[in-house]
C-alpha cells in the first residue's frame, strides 16, 4: 500500500507542479505507514494553509489528490490484505467494518485477526463448524 500511495502522491504532486514532488511523496508515504497518522496528516493541513494563502486552485488540487488516495486505499486494502492472509476481500472488509464498530478505531484489526485464526483452525481440522 505504501508503494501505491507513493506513486499516487508522486504523480499528483508532479501534476500540481510541486518542487521536489518525489521527495515530498516519499515523506508523506512514510508518515502514512505510522499508526494513527496517514496521508491526511500532511495533505489536509497543507491544503488549508494554501487556501488561507490564497492558492485556491492548488488547495483544491490537494483535496482532490487526498480523495483519490483515500478511495484507492479503501478499494485495494481489503483485497490486498485478504489475499495475503487467505480470506475473501469481502470477509476482510466486513471484519474491519464490524471491528471498528464493536471495538473502536484503535482496535480495527482485532476481528480480522480472529477471522484469520478461525480460518487456520478450520483448515487444520481443529474446529468443525460445517464439516460433516
Amino acid at each position: 500500500m505504501m508503494l501505491i500511495t507513493f506513486i499516487e502522491l508522486a504523480v499528483g504532486l508532479s501534476i500540481l507542479r510541486v518542487d521536489g514532488a518525489l521527495s515530498v511523496a516519499v515523506l508523506i508515504a512514510f508518515v502514512d505507514i505510522l499508526p494513527v497518522f496517514g496521508t491526511g496528516t500532511i495533505v489536509i493541513p497543507w491544503g488549508i494553509i494554501e487556501l488561507l494563502k490564497g492558492n485556491t486552485l492548488f488547495a483544491i488540487g490537494l483535496a482532490i489528490l487526498y480523495v483519490i488516495i483515500t478511495v484507492v486505499r479503501n478499494v485495494l486494502e481489503p483485497k490486498l490484505v485478504g489475499k495475503q492472509i487467505g480470506l475473501h476481500p469481502l470477509v476482510m472488509l466486513i471484519c474491519m467494518y464490524v471491528g471498528v464498530k464493536v471495538f473502536g478505531f484503535t482496535d480495527l484489526f482485532i476481528l480480522p485477526i480472529i477471522a484469520v485464526i478461525m480460518k487456520y483452525l478450520y483448515d487444520n481440522d481443529k474446529i468443525h463448524f460445517f464439516k460433516k
